[in-house]
């Protein structure tokens, strides 16, 4: 079945509201679901996947975390911190330009994409790298992801943010290029038992109807009512 992104949006807003995240991180993990959905990169499935780790368990302070040369993640999913992180990270690349600081411990680095892109807007480009392997560079017309950051393989990384876009050196098959040529106007079609999985948690957030709720709004009733 296909949807629009509005639709999986919502949905996946809803299931995180469902799962507690509190208002606003509800919102930036959503983005981070759907645009992965959008892109082909089964956000949907990948949501499935982890909503019973995170359910009821949402820790998105960033307290123990200073600007070092390394962030210890401790293993929290990205779909919590990240937004948060990535934020305290684009902060101090239009303050110093360009920044490198080694993540340890990040159990979804995939989800940090959708984050970085966003970064664009305020022209500040990443690349993710390891042991002089490159496992991302986010780039305005182009996005290249190896598919160990694709599978969430790589939890130890070296990120770089820049105001100046980086140069894509490694031409290799382990890089996929140009997730970006996708036409949304096609629809999404999201795994349907992931997707099933999402709705029932967003129908936690749904209000039981019953004379009380329907004198504050709730369910659809008649026009003239």
């Amino acid at each position: 079945m296909s949807y629009s992104y509005y639709e999986v949006y919502t949905n996946a807003q809803r299931a995180f509201s469902g799962l507690g995240f509190p208002y606003g991180a509800d919102e930036d993990a959503a983005y981070i679901i759907s645009w992965l959905e959008a892109f082909n990169l089964e956000g949907i499935q990948l949501f499935s996947n982890v909503q019973k780790k995170i359910d009821g368990n949402f820790n998105g302070t960033l307290e123990n975390i200073k600007l070092t040369n390394k962030i210890n993640l401790e293993k929290r999913s990205s779909l919590m911190i990240g937004p948060g992180l990535i934020d305290l990270l684009n902060f101090h690349t239009l303050k110093k330009n360009e920044i490198s600081i080694e993540i340890l411990n990040c159990s979804d680095p995939l989800f940090l994409i959708p984050l970085l892109y966003r970064g664009i807007k305020k022209n500040i480009f990443s690349k993710i790298i390891n042991q002089n392997k490159v496992y991302a560079v986010v780039g305005i017309n182009e996005i290249c992801i190896n598919d160990d950051l694709k599978s969430n393989y790589c939890p130890n990384f070296h990120l770089s943010l820049s105001r100046k876009e980086f140069q894509i050196s490694d031409k290799g098959e382990s890089l996929n290029y140009n997730i970006l040529n996708k036409n949304l106007s096609n629809g999404l079609s999201p795994n349907q038992s992931s997707w099933d999985e999402i709705s029932d948690l967003a129908f936690r957030t749904y209000v039981p109807e019953s004379e009380v709720s329907r004198e504050k709004g709730a369910g659809g009733g008649d026009a003239n009512d």
